[in-house]
């Protein structure tokens, strides 16, 4: 999907999804496919959460199937949970690191986390780039409709169109993963998952020795105008690249609700392996390799 589209369909989901829920059901914790979850008014995510009891969750099932129970994982973007969760869940005896420099979401994180029980999460309201350093973003008092998971540390709210909504600003830390003192213990790494909205390279930057040493996979979000960029960097650091397209909305969703949009809406991701543990004759989901010359069609992911 296009990303200036987003918040055209984050303003007309929340209108669709708020015509069946009045304000004070719209506060509440919900339970939905993989836990409880304390949403956001008007947010993108939190709306198809809502409608669905679940929020892409093809990625989840692509979690699952490689994650065990005593893996660690690294998430760069953890917005309210809706991954968090069922990752944590599935790694019981393992380690989550999450990342999210916005400090209303990561409130909301947190609360996700508590709600669901979940003691093997370290939660950090911070940013990851490729250096340490103090820096200055945009936050909001998110009472205005929109995709708040495309916010950026660089182009804060306005990364798919205009935030319209009140902007102030604060301070956070951005920090490197190779120098996170609690990371430089883990003995494995079986997962980086990045949804850093453009930031991405930076990210990967400051993962060098960590990607080096652990060799984990990584699941990526990309974009169109820039996925062949990001597809040259991690060749650079020795990776080798597959799509992991998918709808968010899924015939079977959790809640058996029909589309609430008017066409497909479409998150793209790359999913890669370092060639030290690539297996080319087994590569789950019969995933793709990124050529670049998907322009005219990218591998879309299912149920099955």
């Amino acid at each position: 999907m296009m990303k200036k589209e987003n918040n055209d369909v984050s303003q007309s989901v929340s209108q669709s999804v708020s015509q069946s829920v009045s304000q004070s059901e719209e506060n509440l914790p919900l339970r939905l496919k993989h836990g409880i979850f304390k949403l956001v008014s008007g947010d993108l995510i939190s709306n198809y959460a809502r409608a669905y009891g679940e929020w892409s969750d093809l990625e989840v099932v692509f979690f699952k199937y490689i994650l065990s129970e005593n893996d660690n994982v690294i998430e760069v973007g953890s917005n309210i949970g809706m991954h968090a969760v069922p990752i944590a869940k599935t790694i019981s005896a393992g380690k989550l690191f999450c990342f999210e420099p916005q400090r209303i979401i990561f409130q909301r994180l947190c609360c996700n986390l508590a709600l669901n029980d979940l003691t093997n999460v370290y939660a950090y309201h911070q940013g990851v780039s490729n250096e340490s350093q103090q820096v200055e973003i945009e936050s909001s008092d998110y009472k205005t409709p929109w995709n708040y998971g495309s916010f950026s540390i660089d182009k804060g709210f306005s990364t798919e169109g205009q935030f319209d909504g009140k902007v102030t600003k604060e301070n956070i830390s951005l920090i490197t993963l190779d120098e996170h003192s609690e990371i430089q213990k883990l003995s494995s790494i079986k997962l980086l998952k990045i949804d850093a909205e453009g930031f991405d390279l930076n990210v990967l930057a400051g993962a060098k020795n960590l990607l080096a040493k652990h060799k984990p996979v990584i699941f990526i979000e990309v974009h169109f105008e820039s996925f062949m960029q990001t597809k040259a960097y991690l060749e650079t650091l020795d990776y080798v690249c597959y799509w992991y397209n998918s709808d968010r909305y899924q015939p079977n969703n959790f809640f058996q609700q029909e589309n609430i949009d008017d066409g497909p809406r479409i998150d793209m991701n790359f999913v890669c392996y370092h060639r030290d543990t690539l297996d080319v004759n087994n590569i789950p989901f019969n995933l793709m390799a990124v050529t670049g010359e998907e322009r005219t069609g990218f591998p879309l992911m299912h149920y099955t």
